[in-house]
């Protein structure tokens, strides 16, 4: 399996689901708690100590939808019909 995942690009790459057993659970939600964060946070946070920020999960889609939203804030109606030509063609 590892041998697998070399062979896939870190880009190609992306966990989906992380099943952690029950006692590993606990002891993850209760740091969490001493820490004031969520669990999903503390996972990343475990991540990231020990493989640095490059560590992420991927964004919700309304948090992408936003992010698209705010990135024409401010265009001319022309500039936005340039940029938003394509999608509304397929």
């Amino acid at each position: 399996m590892r041998q697998a995942t070399r062979a896939l690009g870190a880009s190609e790459a992306t966990a989906r689901t992380i099943r952690f057993p029950a006692r590993l659970r606990s002891r993850i939600a209760a740091d969490a708690e001493r820490c004031g964060r969520s669990f999903e946070a503390q996972v990343l946070a475990i991540l990231r100590r020990h493989y640095g920020e490059s560590v992420d999960i991927a964004p919700t889609p309304s948090l992408i939808l936003a992010l698209a939203e705010a990135s024409l804030a401010g265009m001319s109606e022309s500039d936005r019909a340039l940029v938003t030509a394509r999608l509304e063609a397929e």
